[in-house]
């Protein structure tokens, strides 16, 4: 069979014959075999020049981040530094990749119409395929993998706070903050007056929390800022209206 050689040395990939497969060697999601030595470099130097995209040198299929992880057989400390890279190549091209909710590692979509999107890391690692929802990043949980929705409650809501843009207002107590977040009590959603405290009553329970660190005393701006949430859809979840 043919298999595909990275020489580091010359910056190219060559094609032999090989009997059969040995170790470090893998077929690929297109169908051709490809060894894992040299592709550390090439990963390198196509980023290095600003690439993004790493496609099969014999088809010219594109391969996803995630098998290229593996092929590769990137250490932790590799993948990180390699991703942090890819992460700032890709910023006007967000919408390709997004960070598995289970493992924290980058998943490429590959389909744009697809929602259901597998993480390759954490199926294997299970042994069984591990899909989350691109829309609310949470664990797929519609039998139908082909569906337009995810089976998560509330998955539209959960992808605006996730995506959602941040305060911008310097002189506000609550800059920073994503300018939408859900009560902690029963996850309506509300947004802040963008005056006064940091502090915010919900429109549904009447709970007061703070809209920075999501706690229920009253805070200031030395409190830290909570991360973006995902809705439950345990509590009350009765979304109606907005505090404005």
């Amino acid at each position: 069979m043919e298999i595909i050689v990275y020489d580091a040395m010359d910056r190219r990939f060559l094609f032999g014959t090989v009997a059969s497969l040995e170790t470090g060697d893998h077929e690929t999601s297109c169908g051709h075999v490809v060894k894992s030595s040299g592709l550390k470099q090439w990963c390198k130097a196509l980023l290095d020049e600003g690439g993004f995209t790493f496609n099969c040198p014999k088809c010219a299929q594109e391969w996803p981040w995630q098998e290229v992880r593996k092929i590769a057989q990137l250490t932790q400390e590799e993948c990180r530094s390699y991703e942090a890279q890819l992460h700032s190549i890709m910023k006007p091209k967000a919408k390709s990749y997004k960070k598995c909710p289970s493992c924290s590692l980058y998943v490429q979509r590959m389909d744009p119409e697809m929602l259901s999107v597998q993480c390759l890391p954490c199926s294997e690692k299970s042994d069984k395929s591990f899909q989350f929802c691109w829309e609310c990043l949470r664990e797929w949980k519609n039998a139908d993998g082909q569906s337009d929705s995810c089976g998560n409650k509330s998955c539209s809501l959960t992808a605006l706070l996730l995506s959602c843009g941040t305060i911008k207002q310097k002189r506000s107590e609550v800059y920073g903050c994503p300018k939408v977040r859900a009560c902690p009590k029963c996850e309506t959603l509300t947004q802040h007056c963008l005056s006064g405290c940091p502090d915010v009553l919900c429109p549904n329970c009447h709970h007061q929390f703070c809209y920075r660190c999501l706690g229920f005393e009253e805070c200031n701006t030395n409190c830290c800022i909570a991360k973006r949430q995902k809705l439950t859809g345990i509590k009350d979840n009765k979304i109606k209206s907005f505090m404005g």
